[in-house]
């Protein structure tokens, strides 16, 4: 293959480390037999996560950036109380969202943290946290009653959580530390008696199902896939040099190297549509004046109002 030898030891390193064989070198976009392999044992483990409950979104206008995902992507808002929303896509019970916040002056737009569903996560709850302590991991304590934070290696936060609960929406760790109080349900009902009036789809757009995937790009990315793999219970699906792909229900998660071993962030994800077609696509987007071009994952890849890589495609 003529790869250098330290490239072809960073390979080495991250299949030694994954497990996944020496023959593993598909890639996210065509999975093949040996990742629905994968994919499926994660039914077996009930610490699995399955859904994206949130990724946290801050932006400078949070309701400009609601109301592209919302138009374009045809999102469901499911709880806005004026200065913060949740948006939607896949089943109504098992939803993958969006929260998003209004962004401090001067700081960047871009996914905060990560937020993961956990089926049956009352009756684990006590499980996840004696799971989670244990591992003596970082940045463990309570979102509320209806998850827990959880740092990676590289410090990115994220929460493992309830798939669908009014004890889990937009600002829910404050009064929601008891679930089921007055103070947890009057805070949620607050996000909920006004959607009516919220701005709806026109109808031009797409639907989004599920996440393509989701970059996320850290120091040392053996490490945080292990993380991934391990607590989260998400199954290494695919390998490239220094890159990893994990599959948690029907979402994907990408590690990749953060620039000059820096922070971790993630700014670019893509949605799964239903009834992809790749010719209305690309004249949708044009007549949005969205400028855009093919993407390596599958289907295409453009920017949002914040200019994050926003990936588009249809089922594999």
């Amino acid at each position: 293959m003529n790869e250098k030898p330290d490239l072809i030891t960073k390979r080495r390193r991250i299949l030694q480390t994954m497990c996944l064989g020496a023959t593993a070198t598909v890639t996210y976009g065509a999975l093949g037999p040996l990742a629905s392999a994968l994919a499926a044992d994660a039914l077996d483990n009930p610490l699995a996560v399955t859904t994206v409950n949130h990724l946290s979104y801050s932006s400078p206008n949070y309701k400009v950036t609601r109301d592209f995902y919302a138009d374009l992507f045809g999102m469901r808002n499911a709880w806005d109380d004026g200065s913060k929303c949740q948006l939607d896509c896949g089943p109504e019970n098992t939803p993958n969202s969006f929260y998003m916040t209004e962004s401090k002056p001067g700081v960047q737009p871009t996914i905060a943290h990560f937020s993961f569903g956990l089926p049956d996560f009352w009756k684990l709850t006590d499980r996840v946290k004696d799971d989670l302590t244990k591992r003596g991991l970082p940045g463990v304590h309570p979102d509320g009653e209806a998850g827990w934070f959880v740092n990676g290696p590289s410090g990115y936060v994220q929460h493992i959580v309830t798939v669908k609960d009014p004890a889990m929406f937009p600002g829910a760790a404050k009064p929601c530390i008891v679930a089921r109080s007055d103070m947890c349900k009057d805070a949620y009902a607050a996000g909920v008696k006004n959607l009516a009036s919220r701005p709806k789809p026109g109808g031009k757009g797409f639907k989004a199902l599920y996440f393509h995937y989701i970059v996320l790009r850290v120091a040392d990315v053996a490490a945080e896939a292990n993380f991934y793999r391990d607590v989260m219970r998400m199954r290494p699906v695919s390998q490239k040099i220094d890159e990893v792909a994990l599959r948690f229900g029907e979402n994907t998660l990408v590690i990749r190297p953060a620039a000059g071993g820096g922070k971790p962030s993630c700014n670019e994800f893509g949605f799964v549509v239903e009834n992809y077609d790749q010719a209305k696509v690309t004249a949708e987007l044009n007549r949005r004046g969205i400028a855009f071009k093919p993407n390596p994952a599958g289907g295409l890849l453009f920017k949002d109002p914040n200019s994050l890589d926003i990936g588009i495609v249809g089922k594999a």
